[in-house]
């Protein structure tokens, strides 16, 4: 019978755990990369200003990113993979779909509060060039769907109006949120958000709660 020798059965965790240094070294530099596009922007923003914010070597940047451009690539998309697991955990931590609608658009908010990758990742799209833009997923379709979704399982619940379009609906909620986010930002470094979100829910729910509960 042939043994396998003693000392193999490491050679597999070691392989694993340079695999997780690789990710959490790359993850190092997306969130340096995102701290330093959201406050200088991608003009102003140097590959040497993200290498020094991350304590490694030029050298060691470019084993993960071949460029500033796909560093900041690398940062949006992180915010497209972001938004379905947020929208998911809302929509399962709520039974009733017209309350995680309106939690939805507040759990956003907090994101583009308290999120670096989010708040860099708004910047980003207005600043990227063409070519660069291209690489990335279009903007706010998935959230159309994906409340499109909400708001008809609502319906087949009995817990969102049945009269109200749930394409438009969405349509209005997302163009809605991101239009508010974008004023709240340039007025109060988005400090009124959530009282914005208050206002528009105020105006809004009446229309989408079932006729008998209206």
């Amino acid at each position: 019978m042939v043994r396998s020798p003693v000392g193999a059965s490491p050679a597999p965790r070691r392989a694993r755990g340079r695999a997780g240094d690789s990710a959490a070294t790359r993850q190092l530099i997306i969130d340096v990369a995102a701290r330093e596009f959201g406050e200088r922007g991608y003009a102003a923003t140097s590959l040497s200003d993200i290498v020094a914010g991350t304590g490694m070597t030029k050298g060691a940047l470019y084993w993960h990113f071949e460029s500033k451009e796909s560093v900041a690539v690398a940062v949006v998309h992180q915010m497209f993979e972001t938004w379905p697991v947020l929208l998911r955990g809302v929509m399962d931590s709520h039974d009733d779909a017209l309350d995680a609608l309106v939690a939805a658009t507040y759990v956003a908010g907090r994101q583009f509060a308290t999120d670096p990758v989010t708040r860099a990742s708004k910047r980003l799209m207005a600043e990227l060039p063409p070519e660069a833009l291209a690489k990335l997923p279009q903007p706010y379709v998935g959230w159309q769907h994906a409340l499109t979704q909400l708001i008809t399982q609502g319906q087949e619940r009995g817990q969102i109006n049945p009269g109200a379009d749930p394409v438009g609906t969405a349509q209005v909620i997302v163009a809605s949120f991101f239009g508010m986010q974008q004023v709240s930002q340039e007025l109060s470094a988005r400090r009124d958000l959530e009282g914005r979100l208050d206002s528009f829910w105020a105006l809004v729910l009446p229309q989408l709660r079932p006729v008998s509960l209206s």
